[in-house]
């Protein structure tokens, strides 16, 4: 696993030229659209000019491909799974970018004393202090007899249910896991997502999978790899306090992997250990079900 990292962090510096070539693309949509105008007021005088017909042809090459690589940008950031294919609409997706990164920025924060913060350096320090506040230090590891937690469990493994959970991983399940990932998944620390993996699967799959099962065989984990970025979200339209907001947690694909390997080997026996009561995030049950059953006895 540690050359696989190694490896992707020595690709960052060869994305950055490739983006500093490439430039700002919303730009070179523009300037590929002012050379296409300049051709056709060229074109116009001359309507027969073999040259002028070739160059404005090439010109509306350009534009497109500018403009097809501008909204794929576009629709990444954007987070609208939902606009597959269709015409382009860059344009919405533009409001879309605008929307989210407006959204996400705390301008002002309220304390619980009422205080209203506006610099940024102590909107920073007030999620800090409601983060260590809530989530306290590190604890200490504490041994826990598993002997006292057996007259509460609802179903004990058998032993070949045992049996299956650990059995050896193999190629096709991480591979499996890794393109069950939505590529528009907002990616870690390390900056790629799950989309790179899967464009780039016949190169890097081999050492990719071979990383993964490393892990399981040795149980190691490389800090790089384990790091998470927390992103804040906001609950409501405008809020005010730091508790409204929803912090969620951007792993690395080569977690996302790891992780996903392990949910698809309990889901067969999740529906055997958690209570019938409990719908959320189970397979085939709901959570509107208990919803619905409150109201009903309310009513």
């Amino acid at each position: 696993m540690y050359a696989v990292t190694r490896k992707l962090k020595a690709l960052k510096p060869i994305f950055r030229a490739q983006r500093q070539r490439k430039g700002d693309l919303s730009n070179n949509v523009s300037l590929a659209a002012g050379f296409l105008e300049t051709a056709q007021l060229l074109l116009a005088r001359d309507r027969h000019c073999s040259t002028l017909l070739h160059l404005e042809f090439c010109c509306k090459l350009v534009l497109q491909r500018a403009s097809c690589l501008e909204q794929s940008m576009l629709q990444q950031r954007s987070k609208m799974a939902w606009m597959k294919d269709g015409d382009q609409c860059s344009r919405l997706f533009l409001r879309k970018v605008a929307k989210r990164r407006s959204s996400k920025r705390a301008f002002q924060i309220m304390t619980p004393d009422g205080q209203t913060l506006i610099n940024q350096p102590a909107v920073i320090n007030e999620f800090i202090r409601y983060y260590q506040e809530l989530l306290g230090g590190r604890s200490r590891d504490r041994f826990i007899d598993l002997r006292h937690l057996r007259p509460w469990a609802r179903h004990i493994l058998t032993e070949a249910e045992a049996d299956a959970l650990v059995l050896p991983v193999s190629s096709e399940e991480v591979k499996q896991a890794l393109f069950d990932i939505d590529e528009s998944k907002a990616p870690g620390l390390d900056g790629y997502s799950a989309g790179f993996f899967k464009a780039a699967w016949p190169v890097i799959g081999e050492e990719v999978t071979q990383a993964i099962l490393d892990f399981f065989q040795t149980g190691r984990l490389l800090k790089q790899v384990n790091a998470t970025l927390l992103s804040l979200i906001p609950k409501v339209s405008n809020p005010a306090v730091v508790a409204e907001f929803r912090p969620i947690s951007c792993c690395n694909v080569l977690y996302k992997v790891i992780t996903k390997i392990l949910v698809l080997r309990m889901r067969g026996i999740l529906d055997t250990l958690i209570s019938p009561s409990q719908n959320a995030f189970v397979p085939g049950r709901a959570i509107g079900d208990n919803i619905l059953l409150a109201q009903e006895l309310f009513s």
